[in-house]
């Protein structure tokens, strides 16, 4: 796979999912190959937007998931098919996120156990307990009648992720943005108001990030 490794390092995403493509076309099948290109579908997916996102991101779930069908224990086929998982889950209505929440945790967790210190996984599992901690009652009461079991989960609980992700990966902008929405839901304006300053003077590496520092800028009028 140094090729295509290679392809991914200079930022050839496209040329580098159709080498990969063609390997699957002529019957090659594994899960290597599989999480690669998930990885790959990953990458582009941020350079699009509407229904040309939302089908690179279910593409590249798919794919991750195959992976991790032909190798349970391999970390990065976990990591890959999480993180696609929950992008496409993040498409979803409130109702149908909650429907699909607990598989999302379930694979999160599966990876944190192979690796517990991966910040991107830290970031997404708190990201879901700050959605389901969100939740409003009638949202709450809504779900209970569509669904077995709610999710459960807390403000703390997404706070201890958000600062294990920060603890693995100090200057990212969108962890330290939802880290200090935790500590102004526990009013804890002081430390929210560090945090979003810290955001603001790093470097944007994105057009997220734009979006991210702006959204930023807003919370701090609220400290």
């Amino acid at each position: 796979f140094a090729s295509s490794d290679k392809l991914f390092e200079n930022r050839e995403f496209d040329k580098g999912l159709e080498e990969l493509k063609k390997r699957r076309d002529n019957d090659e099948l594994s899960c290597e190959l599989l999480w690669r290109m998930c990885r790959f579908c990953h990458e582009l997916s941020t350079t699009m937007t509407g229904e040309q996102r939302r089908k690179i991101l279910i593409e590249g779930r798919d794919y991750g998931l195959q992976a991790m069908d032909l190798d349970p224990s391999s970390f990065l086929a976990a990591k890959w098919a999480a993180i696609m998982f929950g992008l496409v889950v993040d498409q979803l209505s409130t109702k149908e996120k909650i429907n699909e929440g607990g598989k999302l945790k379930d694979m999160l967790d599966k990876a944190l156990e192979l690796e517990p210190t991966d910040f991107a996984l830290l970031h997404l599992r708190a990201r879901f307990s700050f959605t389901i901690a969100n939740l409003s009652w009638v949202e709450r009461k809504a779900a209970s009648l569509l669904y077995s079991e709610v999710p459960k989960a807390t403000i703390d609980d997404a706070l201890a992720d958000f600062e294990a992700a920060y603890d693995q990966h100090a200057d990212w902008i969108e962890n330290l943005l939802f880290l200090s929405k935790c500590h102004l839901a526990k009013k804890e304006k002081k430390e929210a108001r560090q945090l979003l300053n810290k955001a603001i003077e790093l470097p944007k590496e994105s057009s997220n990030d734009e979006k991210f520092i702006t959204e930023c800028k807003a919370l701090l009028q609220k400290c």
